[in-house]
């Protein structure tokens, strides 16, 4: 029950978490910290991540 919990979590958190991750982005390429290339980069790099791990608890939760 509890990975099944965590998945949830992560499944529903996700839009959140992008949106904040945009939001931050955007904020250092107004600024002139990072260019639009590099924070997109970021930005995939999180959204990756967070459905490895999605997938990673699904795996692990049919075993």
């Amino acid at each position: 029950m509890k990975k099944n919990l965590v998945i949830l979590a992560l499944a529903l958190g996700l839009p959140s978490t992008i949106l904040g991750v945009f939001i931050l982005i955007y904020q250092l390429v107004q600024n002139h910290v990072i260019n639009w290339t590099v924070g997109l980069i970021i930005l995939l790099a999180v959204i990756g991540n967070t459905l490895f791990l999605m997938i990673k608890y699904v795996i692990k939760r049919k075993n």
